[in-house]
């Protein structure tokens, strides 16, 4: 494996930006001044947290892909953070479906980090805090009215905009992030390990079975053949991640991070094409909630597609 460090850049302009890390497969970097505008920089405490949402019921599950996770209260959770091998009270369940764990799971490669809180969607001022956007990239995601990004949000089960939190050691294992959409990592609080890898390399990482920090050469030989470029995301770093690319993210403090996907002229044409692979999902959600059909003046249904095959 070869190793690269990822650039630290500050008073990039979009031009630069675009030549940069933007032409053929990207390339990722550290923007160091992104967020230096962002009230979020100083509001966001975990203190802050506990106290103006510590009754928000949340989920945490055991990392990235995990199939198991541990719902509990937002003020309970960050009570723990600085024991993060005590058991939180609460409940478990399976993290895919919602529905309570007879079992306490055993075998765990992270602490309990809270990626399901689902922050913007219930407290919407929280967007004001992490205004304005980043200045260096073109973000079309910004386009969207609140019905529509909801929309699209339901239908691929992602968000656009999430904040997570996690004490040292919460782990989002290898993986790619959903319809090849960028991605920023904009750090509040902690620091955190990341290794990324080129989606040219995506032959010889096993489909994000293989760890990076500890690799199994054994099981994963093309393993070493990658380069690995890394970094460390201090507060205020914003980590810009390409389309496609591999990402393994450690906490090695606890930590605030927001995580915002989008798309823009390099990456709509790709994005487009998964939103027309999910279409009768899409539609489903417009029978499922019909405020959305009213504000989006959406006309037909799911019925209208019963007939339609590709």
């Amino acid at each position: 494996m070869k190793p690269v460090q990822i650039a630290r850049k500050q008073n990039l302009s979009p031009e630069d930006f675009a030549r940069d890390y933007l032409q053929g497969i990207g390339k990722p970097v550290i923007v160091t001044d992104a967020t230096d505008r962002w009230p979020a920089r100083s509001k966001w405490t975990f203190a802050f947290f506990k106290t103006a949402y510590g009754s928000d019921l949340v989920s945490s599950p055991l990392g990235i892909g995990s199939g198991v996770a541990k719902v509990t209260k937002l003020a309970t959770y960050i009570n723990h953070l600085d024991t993060p091998n005590e058991e939180i009270p609460g409940f478990w369940v399976n993290a895919r479906d919602g529905k309570p764990l007879s079992v306490v799971p055993e075998a765990r490669e992270s602490p309990p980090y809270l990626l399901g809180w689902y922050a913007f969607q219930k407290h919407a001022e929280l967007y004001a805090d992490i205004e304005p956007p980043p200045y260096f990239v073109s973000d079309w995601a910004l386009a969207l009215n609140s019905t529509l990004r909801e929309v699209l949000e339901w239908t691929s089960e992602r968000e656009y905009w999430s904040i997570y939190v996690g004490p040292a050691g919460s782990l989002s294992k290898l993986h790619r992030d959903f319809w090849h959409t960028h991605a920023c990592l904009a750090q509040i609080h902690g620091r955190k390990r990341a290794i990324l890898f080129s989606p040219e390399d995506s032959a010889c990482l096993y489909g994000g079975q293989v760890d990076p920090e500890r690799p199994d050469l054994q099981r994963f030989p093309l393993f070493d053949r990658v380069t690995a470029y890394e970094c460390v995301i201090e507060p205020g770093d914003m980590l810009f991640i390409p389309p496609d690319w591999w990402h393994w993210v450690k906490g090695l403090e606890k930590s605030i991070t927001v995580s915002h996907n989008f798309f823009n002229e390099v990456n709509f044409s790709q994005y487009l094409a998964e939103i027309l692979k999910r279409l009768p999902t899409l539609v489903q959600g417009f029978d499922t909630f019909p405020a959305w059909r009213e504000e989006v003046r959406v006309e037909w249904h799911s019925k209208d597609f019963s007939d339609f095959h590709i």
